[in-house]
């Protein structure tokens, strides 16, 4: 009986990578009707060439969601829930390994290789190598309407409220409130949506 599901488990693998690198329309296509089936649930999703998958029934799309090419989406030990009519540009890395979720609410722009990951190395015990201390879990929240520049990282434990823009290149490690920007390492924020700008 293992040996029959670790087949077709292999079967279905290699089925994907093949799915995944099928280029141009009929490709898109393939790839739409491919995933809408492995996923929990799924709404019009449009998938570039190179997108990878991994926990696939534990990653859910409400609606129509856009994803550019070669994006990492991993929910082995985790979940991860994307809302309806959000955008991730090419080369995210989107992990939910390990344990924690990630929501991404509706209408949300992820932009170009913006990394978020709800597991962090623990490395409080100086003694003990840092691959063997275990991992630190935290669920990763972004409400709807926010804009992620490209190359931001936003770790475990971080809230986004709803509207907020975090500015390219920043690390987020904290909660950041509605309606803010907020930019840099570690992320503060720089002013919110039709303010003035505040000093840092």
């Amino acid at each position: 009986m293992k040996l029959v599901k670790c087949l077709g488990d292999e079967i279905i693998d290699l089925a994907e990578a093949l799915v995944r690198f099928m280029p141009g329309r009929l490709g898109g296509g393939v790839r739409r009707i491919w995933f809408k089936r492995r996923f929990r649930r799924s709404g019009e999703m449009s998938c570039s060439a190179g997108c990878e998958f991994v926990g696939a029934p534990d990653i859910s799309f409400d609606g129509v969601v856009g994803i550019g090419s070669n994006g990492f989406f991993s929910a082995r030990g985790g979940s991860i829930r994307i809302g309806d009519n959000s955008l991730f540009n090419r080369d995210v890395y989107i992990n939910a390994d390990i344990g924690g979720q990630i929501i991404i609410g509706g209408n949300c722009l992820i932009g170009p290789k913006v990394v978020m990951r709800t597991a962090n190395h623990r490395f409080e015990i100086k003694d003990v190598n840092i691959r063997e201390q275990g991992h630190q879990i935290g669920d990763i929240v972004i409400e709807d309407d926010c804009w992620i520049g490209a190359n931001a990282v936003i770790l475990g434990g971080v809230h986004i409220g709803r509207g907020a823009i975090i500015g390219a290149g920043a690390v987020v490690t904290k909660d950041i409130p509605s309606m803010a920007i907020a930019v840099g390492v570690p992320a503060k924020v720089l002013k919110y949506r039709g303010a003035q700008s505040i000093t840092l």
